[in-house]
């Protein structure tokens, strides 16, 4: 079963349950379940909107589709389609997160490190969500892939470092750079410093500390509370950059 398939099955399994994983010991590696955990945001604090923008193609389900050979039974492209779904400005990064289709792994990967309670308060956070592609081919780089239990810290240690302390929307992330040598310098969850590089192109690269590097793809989506962009490949922690 691959990992996407698992990750349809789990998110009915955690999607109000996942403070299970801080009762048994997983939360996060800053806060920790010592009482720090965030509050849920409230909705009478967010400026209602009907902003909202398509979320990324479920590209990891529409690229299934072989063409069938003659001596193959028919097969239909359209089995394979998939409805768009919707980030909506004024839900909750786990609100929209939840929701898409193409970021299912990245967000089984975030219930099972003990992240969520961070997407659903007030933040404001940005998150660098891996689409399911680049995550299910790195989950195979972990010895039972990236939801066993035994990964349990090296996932969290993953997912927190797509997490950012406060907004970068494009502007804020623009001025910064262009105040600070081209880098908006940005903290992450596990207090680790992220660098956000715009380019000329229009681009935005992703560098972190030990020169791990991913790319901004797409559009950027606001939140309720903060920013989503997706990310190219995985942000990889220093401390995962081998096998144990």
């Amino acid at each position: 079963m691959s990992l996407r398939h698992k990750t349809l099955f789990q998110q009915a399994r955690w999607k109000w349950g996942s403070h299970l994983a801080c009762l048994a010991g997983l939360a996060g590696v800053v806060a920790g379940c010592g009482g720090n955990i965030p509050d849920r945001q409230g909705h009478y604090h967010v400026q209602q909107s009907t902003y909202s923008e398509l979320l990324p193609d479920a590209v990891s389900i529409t690229d299934q589709y072989i063409e069938p050979r003659k001596e193959q039974a028919p097969s239909s492209q359209f089995a394979y389609h998939m409805t768009p779904t919707v980030s909506f400005e004024d839900n909750t990064l786990d609100d929209n997160i939840s929701s898409s289709i193409e970021l299912a792994d990245y967000y089984a990967a975030v219930q099972q490190a003990g992240w969520v309670q961070w997407l659903q308060a007030a933040g404001p956070y940005t998150v660098l969500a891996v689409p399911n592609g680049p995550l299910e081919s790195y989950s195979h780089n972990w010895k039972g892939g990236l939801l066993a239990p035994a990964n349990q810290k090296r996932l969290s240690d993953l997912i927190g470092d797509t997490i950012l302390i406060g907004n970068y929307n494009l502007p804020r992330l623009r001025h910064l750079a262009h105040l600070y040598d081209g880098n908006a310098q940005a903290t992450t969850l596990t207090g680790k410093k992220v660098y956000l590089r715009p380019l000329p192109s229009g681009e935005v690269i992703v560098i972190t500390s030990h020169g791990a590097t991913a790319r901004l793809t797409g559009q950027p989506y606001p939140q309720a509370n903060g920013m989503l962009y997706t990310v190219s490949t995985v942000i990889v922690p220093d401390s995962s950059a081998t096998e144990y």
